[in-house]
């Protein structure tokens, strides 16, 4: 069994932003910069495991979320900056605000109890041990009596 993709704007409408982009393409907007970005991930499985790195380069371990619930795993992140800089009589204040949320339906074949995620260099980390019953069992020999 394999992890599934959750897309809310899997919707029976296409959201507004979904019609422009179809319409025109994102190269029509491509200067305009709203703070959203949704970040790459690959998902591997192994026999004893389903890995996931999701990349979030310039985060903190403390900008991650990660919850789940009824067998949804969610993946989400803010990060707020403020911004001030002085320059020769012109004062220049900025903010900037950047989220994600990525969600996965989980298969029953996951320990959910010992789901455990780290944050190094640029890449979270997030690995779904397997059930012991869902692993791949050597072949076994039949006695027939």
């Amino acid at each position: 069994m394999s992890l599934i993709k959750w897309n809310k704007q899997d919707d029976l409408f296409p959201s507004l932003p979904s019609f422009f982009d179809d319409f025109w393409g994102r190269d029509f907007v491509s200067g305009v910069q709203t703070g959203t970005t949704i970040p790459a991930v690959n998902i591997t499985e192994s026999e004893d495991a389903f890995d996931i790195e999701v990349a979030a380069p310039g985060l903190k371990k403390e900008d991650f979320k990660v919850n789940l619930e009824n067998g949804m795993m969610t993946i989400s992140s803010e990060k707020s900056e403020e911004k001030e800089s002085e320059e020769k009589k012109v004062t220049r204040k900025e903010f900037s605000f950047s989220s994600f949320q990525r969600s996965f339906t989980l298969p029953e074949s996951v320990q959910v109890e010992k789901i455990n995620a780290s944050y190094n260099e640029g890449v979270l980390k997030i690995r779904l041990p397997k059930k012991e019953e869902a692993k791949k069992q050597p072949p076994k020999q039949i006695e027939i009596k």
